[in-house]
């Protein structure tokens, strides 16, 4: 399978830095000079631009512009004769999987409205809310065997899960993403991904999938732990039933995908491009000071929400944590910030060093063409 290279990326860095992006964006008028030194014609660079402007901004990013210039690079090598109709998974960055997973789910319901309103009609709206200690077990292994060291999880960590569920159409998966995931962040965390996975197996036991989460249930998305107790009275979640049917949802939700992965994550299929041969670079900077300012708008959408409705303990553990995001990306960016100082240092010395060994490499040679006037002079009086 192809895939963006180490050096190729770095490459195409230093053209990005070289356009001098806005914001860490290139506009059009930047980006078109090398657009047009490709010579392809207008309608393939149209093309090229709008498969690689995933977020539809009329701008691009780093990862855009990879994007960019790989299918130009690919088109004038012969590598393909034309722009593909759609985005191949390889050069899809893993930050932006969920917007064309969105944007396929939007095609999906618009060019096959009339097969999936006739397969909707045979689906059930009795949906159960309620999860099992079996089904939460099960949820809780998938979980842990498909996040990463952070305890996240990418809409396409569990694309060999997806492939599982027969019954269960891209549109409907892409749906229950939303619906746990209503901020459309990258990753969601691990009381989202119980819910987003109890969705999908009452969706694959013929259960359609709702349009909303009960109240009570979005406590998880404000890191609130719902209540799994058989007993528990969260609002309109139902019960009744749910121990005769545990043996029968085990068996079928997620267990050839348990068994495929055993008890390591080495099976995991990771699609999309890998970004990390830009570690240590600028890029990586440039990222975490997003990421930074991400966290500081968050912390301050927090306090103006708690100005505004008074003190909300939830609001306050929130902001905690972001603040302890914000500390360790913050210590983040000092190591680079070290790292590229102690770097620089260590070349300025070199050069120091070899401008010294220069001055007495000099003054060795001067030495030498003396000795060496001083023997012709010798040879001269002997003759």
């Amino acid at each position: 399978m192809p895939k963006l290279e180490e050096w190729e990326i770095k490459k195409y860095w230093q053209i990005f830095q070289g356009l001098k992006p806005t914001d860490n964006k290139l506009t059009g008028d930047k980006v078109s000079p090398v657009l047009k030194n490709s010579h392809l014609n207008e309608t393939q660079l149209t093309q090229i631009w709008d498969m690689a402007d995933i977020d539809v901004d009329g701008s691009l990013d780093f990862e855009e512009f990879c994007i960019a210039m790989r299918l130009i690079f690919d088109l004038v090598n012969g590598n393909i004769t034309s722009v593909p109709s759609t985005l191949p998974g390889w050069l899809i960055p893993g930050s932006k999987q969920h917007l064309i997973q969105a944007k396929n789910a939007i095609q999906s319901n618009t060019t096959g409205f009339s097969d999936s309103s006739d397969d909707d009609y045979q689906l059930s709206s009795d949906f159960d809310w309620y999860l099992s200690p079996t089904d939460k077990t099960t949820y809780e292994s998938i979980y842990s065997s498909s996040c990463d060291r952070y305890g996240r999880i990418k809409f396409d960590s569990l694309s060999e899960l997806y492939k599982t569920l027969e019954k269960v159409p891209e549109t409907d998966i892409s749906s229950a993403w939303n619906l746990v995931n209503p901020k459309q962040f990258v990753t969601i965390d691990k009381d989202q991904c119980l819910v987003f996975l109890h969705i999908l197996n009452q969706r694959s036991n013929g259960k359609r999938v709702p349009r909303s989460v009960p109240a009570s249930l979005r406590a998880t998305f404000s890191k609130e732990a719902p209540d799994y107790n058989v007993d528990s009275h969260q609002g309109d979640i139902k019960t009744n039933g749910a121990d005769s049917r545990e043996s029968n949802t085990k068996k079928s939700f997620g267990e050839g995908y348990l068994n495929k992965l055993g008890t390591s994550k080495s099976n995991l299929v990771k699609s999309g491009t890998d970004f990390s041969a830009t570690k240590g670079t600028e890029w990586e900077e440039v990222q975490l000071k997003r990421e930074l300012q991400d966290l500081e708008d968050l912390i301050k959408k927090a306090e103006d929400e708690k100005n505004n409705k008074g003190k909300d303990d939830r609001l306050g553990l929130v902001k905690y944590e972001f603040e302890q995001l914000l500390k360790y990306k913050e210590s983040q960016a000092q190591e680079l910030s070290k790292h590229k100082n102690a770097d620089f240092a260590s070349i300025l010395g070199n050069v120091e060093m070899i401008e010294s060994q220069i001055g007495q490499l000099e003054l060795f040679l001067q030495k030498k063409n003396k000795d060496l006037e001083d023997l012709n002079s010798q040879i001269e009086a002997l003759k």
